[in-house]
């Protein structure tokens, strides 16, 4: 019995901190077609007639190295993109808080072209369609503003963490509504929601891109243009 005691106390400390996990959601470019290349940083790239379109999907690990400090806070990091080092303490791991691409348009021929981000999709291969996240609370699916608004407390120190969030999001997020003139580029996150566990496959589509404006800027003439991914979830347990 003496010996029984403190095997059950081992179980019980193992049941109540449960084991501290790596936790990393990644999404491997599938190409199909001359048009599409991968480098090796795991950037898509899409060319059509003097128009290249760069896409990568950025990790949580990336997307807090390109944050550091605000990501190093535990529940109180502040990097609007994910939960920076806090640990889900039920989980034992960081969930990811939302799904992450870099878009980067570079215009070498046409007059001007125009990506709107909030038209983006991802669809699953669960069936679902996610929406892009907007900035503002006025944006028409899902919105940052109204995202932390709603996870915001009463205090000094939550309205802080809300204004340096959507500052970097404001700063870092593709904009709306954006011409990307002859021999410019531009680029930016543009964002959705976390993906379901048993998520294998996604499309990202970069729906209404404007190659052609009229006389009066209207969009002339868009295209649909999109990206394949295979999810591969690794998971690894820490030693404590």
């Amino acid at each position: 019995m003496r010996f029984l005691y403190p095997l059950l106390l081992c179980l019980g400390c193992s049941l109540v901190f449960p084991p501290r996990i790596e936790y990393l959601s990644l999404l491997i470019p599938e190409v199909e077609g001359e048009r599409y290349s991968v480098k090796e940083d795991g950037t898509v790239c899409y060319n059509f007639d003097g128009l290249r379109i760069e896409v990568k999907y950025m990790t949580d690990r990336e997307l807090n190295e390109m944050f550091p400090e605000e990501s190093s806070r535990g529940k109180y990091s502040i990097n609007p993109y994910t939960y920076g080092n806090y640990v889900d303490p039920s989980l034992g791991y960081t969930p990811n808080r939302f799904t992450v691409f870099r878009v980067w348009v570079y215009n070498y021929t046409f007059p001007k072209v125009m990506l709107p981000p909030l038209d983006a999709i991802l669809l699953t291969d669960r069936g679902e369609t996610l929406f892009a996240y907007g900035i503002s609370s006025d944006s028409p699916h899902n919105s940052f503003e109204r995202y932390y608004r709603a996870r915001m407390g009463q205090s000094g120190n939550e309205l802080y963490r809300f204004e340096m969030r959507m500052g970097i999001v404001r700063s870092h997020n593709y904009e709306e509504d954006v011409k990307i003139f002859k021999g410019e580029n531009y680029g930016g996150f543009i964002v959705f929601d976390p993906l379901a566990p048993d998520v294998e496959r996604v499309r990202l589509v970069l729906r209404n891109f404007v190659l052609k404006f009229d006389a009066f800027d209207n969009p002339l003439e868009t295209t649909d243009i999109s990206f394949d991914f295979t999810r591969k979830v690794e998971k690894r347990v820490l030693e404590r």
